[in-house]
């Protein structure tokens, strides 16, 4: 579990019961990692048109880091949440 999610954990729980309620909420979390897999999916299509513009490199540094953003939040969820 990534120790910054744990350090932001509500104040009145306890590590160890916040570790098992975050493990144990896999079922809702399961929504939450399909759609940032879809977000990542859109974000990286690259069409025709974005070559048109001249600043289309600063447009695939910008699609990189919104990937690398998603891709940090899927990595903190629970293994258990990750869809079949």
């Amino acid at each position: 579990m990534n120790s910054i999610l744990v350090k932001n954990k509500p104040e009145k729980t306890s590590t160890e019961d916040f570790i098992k309620a975050w493990d144990n909420s896999a079922f809702v979390l399961e929504a939450l990692w399909k759609t940032l897999d879809q977000f990542i999916r859109d974000n990286n299509s690259v069409k025709k048109e974005d070559f048109e513009t001249p600043n289309h490199y600063a447009k695939l540094a910008y699609q990189a880091g919104m990937t690398k953003a998603y891709q940090a939040v899927i990595d903190m969820l629970p293994p258990s949440a990750k869809p079949n």
